[in-house]
């Protein structure tokens, strides 16, 4: 089955949007884990930028293209554990101290630590919180996103209209639209 473009009716240089999105892509690899049967490779997320040795780089096509990432990720839970376990420590350490002195007294003990731990105490809770409310929205928006991607394998790109389209259905969508079309239009 041949595919073609709606606006131009030819399929000469019509592409799956996936493959557009790869060819788009390029990885210098170092320490990185290559996206499995089903993920989708996309963008670093904000905590793990930094954290690998790899260089992706894309071009505004395949950006524009590419599906969308998740709103949770684990490591933001995890930072947030590691703040308030950090806090918990150097609490525990500067309440020690102060009780070896013999004119503190109890509440100074217990109170003063928070002066050097609260914003750790702070941002700790404030990762954690939001780490959840992040995995119950990605959670919730599964049974959508698993349509999407369907939606989102089945496109193809036309590089002489610069525009989306599926198969099929004959609307057409500029690239940057593409997130508006596999989560908005197809319902």
């Amino acid at each position: 089955m041949e595919v073609k473009c709606p606006v131009c009716s030819q399929g000469d240089r019509v592409a799956s949007v996936p493959g557009v999105v790869a060819a788009g892509t390029a990885y210098r690899i170092g320490r990185v884990r290559l996206p499995g049967l089903r993920q989708v490779p996309d963008l670093p997320t904000e905590p793990g930028v930094g954290l690998s040795t790899h260089l992706m780089s894309r071009t505004q096509l395949a950006l524009w293209l590419s599906f969308p990432s998740r709103h949770y990720t684990g490591w933001s839970r995890n930072q947030g554990y590691l703040a308030l376990l950090l806090a918990g420590l150097v609490h525990v350490v500067v309440s020690l101290v102060l009780a070896m002195n013999r004119t503190s007294g109890w509440a100074e003990v217990l109170l003063a630590p928070f002066c050097l731990t609260g914003l750790f105490w702070v941002l700790g809770g404030l990762l954690v919180v939001g780490a959840y409310g992040r995995r119950k929205r990605d959670t919730a928006e599964a049974p959508a996103r698993e349509r999407a991607l369907e939606v989102w394998e089945g496109l193809y790109y036309c590089a002489r209209d610069n525009v989306g389209f599926e198969p099929g259905v004959g609307v057409s969508f500029h690239p940057s639209e593409t997130r508006e079309y596999i989560f908005g239009f197809r319902r």
